[in-house]
């Protein structure tokens, strides 16, 4: 009996089993089976029967059936599920989405893994935000117009100031959302939903009696006739309750380093340092474009140096213009000078501040003198005239046998009439005419002196004004002192000895 060939391929059993090996070959290397070729290969004989699969013709031709919906359905009327195929994209983009869409990460459950885990601590916490990765920014591009509107804004705020500003970015918002809607019909009002504020919450109403009142009270009520008797005397003791003190939220920093002092020669360097940097950087911006270059200073004594053949052309006209550009910077260089320059009143202020004022100190300086006579007219008139000039306040109280000078103000002037109370004025020879005399007669008699009796810093003056006062007596004198409230003053020059 001979070997049957089908398409030419004898069918032994060698061949067979050497199909099966290419096969198996086939698809270890990832190889799939052609359908086409499958029933030639399934035909081979071999030992059994369950070895070869032989496909079966189809009986009959399928009718396709469809319903009055367009719905395909079998030949008993049921309606046949048919999954839909699939797009297939191509495109590296789609295909990348689809990636994406298919691949989720799932967030792990920590409350979870924290109630599993013997080692977890309840006290500790868990920060998700350090365990997640947090998501990476996208690029975003920048929309077509975008900068110019930016750019327009800020002109409008420096030319017109930030209000102006955002006046017009209103209106352009307005426009673009007009620009938007363009088949809007003004007529027509959107009705959104209602919004309900909360109302306030009704005062709450007096009680019959105030819980503070309540334990002090037998009765627990208010009544007209308060007696002994009907009062808890026991709840009232000599204690009194005090609120318990709250510590405050934090402490205050502590003071920042006091910057050093620095000598003339370092500040002198540090100002070239900056400077040097300040230039840097001007040119810098000139050579990115930032800035537009100075234009050359041009003088007779550097002309042909920095225009070279231009100066030759027209020596007339470059000779007018160069002193014409000259007689500019002069001009502005006094321009400059005089609208740096002190008006008359600033510069008096400016000196009455240098005068006077003493930011450092808030406090009242008082100074107390005494003077055996104070009868010469000159000096007189200095020890007045000086304490006005330098806005002080105080008294001159002249009695038999000595003055007293008391004056009130800031540090400065304290200082400065102290120096002409000790030191400019020669009071050995602030003597009268009778008073010459007199030391001719009575030469055992000291000199004429004046000493600093007290200083010290009040808190408000007592004086408003300098004044001078002539008393008889020394009674008359303690009295004025006393109406101003200083008897102190008159008491210290009295008991006060050189000694």
């Amino acid at each position: 009996m001979t070997t049957p060939i089908i398409a030419g391929i004898p069918a032994t059993a060698p061949n067979l089993e050497a199909v099966k090996r290419a096969q198996e070959l086939a698809a270890r290397m990832g190889f799939r089976q052609d359908p086409e070729f499958a029933p030639l290969i399934n035909m081979f004989p071999g030992s059994s029967a369950t070895d070869l699969v032989v496909p079966q013709k189809p009986s009959k031709v399928p009718l396709l059936r469809l319903d009055a919906q367009g719905r395909e359905i079998d030949e008993h009327g049921n309606v046949v599920n048919i999954t839909k195929p699939t797009n297939l994209s191509t495109l590296k983009v789609n295909i990348n989405k689809q990636k994406k869409e298919a691949f989720q990460i799932i967030k792990p459950d920590f409350d979870a893994i924290a109630s599993s885990s013997s080692h977890f601590d309840p006290r500790m916490g868990i920060n998700k935000n350090k365990i997640l990765r947090p998501k990476r920014p996208s690029f975003q591009f920048v929309e077509e117009g975008q900068m110019s509107k930016m750019a327009e804004m800020q002109r409008i705020k420096s030319q017109f100031g930030e209000q102006q500003a955002k006046e017009q970015k209103v209106k352009q918002a307005i426009l673009a959302k007009a620009k938007a809607e363009p088949d809007i019909n003004p007529n027509l009002i959107a009705v959104g939903t209602r919004v309900v504020t909360k109302q306030k919450p009704k005062e709450e109403e007096i009680p019959d009696i105030e819980w503070w009142d309540k334990p002090l009270l037998v009765s627990g009520q208010y009544e007209e006739d308060l007696s002994e008797e009907k009062l808890n005397m026991e709840k009232i003791t000599h204690y009194v309750e005090h609120p318990r003190p709250i510590e405050p939220p934090a402490e205050l920093p502590p003071p920042p380093p006091q910057p050093l002092k620095l000598t003339t020669k370092e500040r002198k360097k540090l100002r070239t340092q900056t400077r040097i940097a300040k230039e840097k950087d001007r040119q810098e911006m000139i050579r990115q474009g930032l800035l537009e270059p100075p234009k050359p200073k041009v003088k007779m004594s550097n002309l042909m140096r920095v225009l070279a053949s231009e100066a030759t052309q027209d020596p007339t006209r470059l000779e007018m213009e160069i002193r014409s550009a000259a007689a500019e910077r002069e001009q502005a260089h006094v321009d400059r000078n005089t609208a740096r320059k002190l008006t008359p009143a600033e510069r008096r202020e400016k000196k009455e501040r240098k005068l006077f004022e003493d930011p450092n100190t808030l406090e009242t300086l008082v100074s107390v003198y005494k003077i055996r006579d104070l009868s010469d007219p000159k000096a007189r008139f200095k020890v007045d005239m000086n304490a006005r000039q330098n806005r002080l306040t105080g008294v001159v109280v002249r009695s038999d046998g000595m003055t007293v000078v008391v004056v009130e103000g800031g540090k400065k002037s304290i200082k400065r009439y102290g120096k002409l109370m000790l030191n400019r004025i020669d009071w050995s020879a602030t003597v009268t005419g009778e008073e010459e005399n007199d030391e001719e007669m009575d030469e055992d008699k000291p000199p004429n002196s004046c000493v600093l009796v007290w200083q010290g810093s009040v808190a408000k003056p007592s004086f408003h004004k300098f004044i001078v006062h002539d008393c008889r007596t020394d009674a008359a004198a303690r009295k004025l002192f006393a109406d101003a409230g200083v008897p102190h003053y008159w008491d210290l020059s009295v008991n006060y000895t050189e000694e």
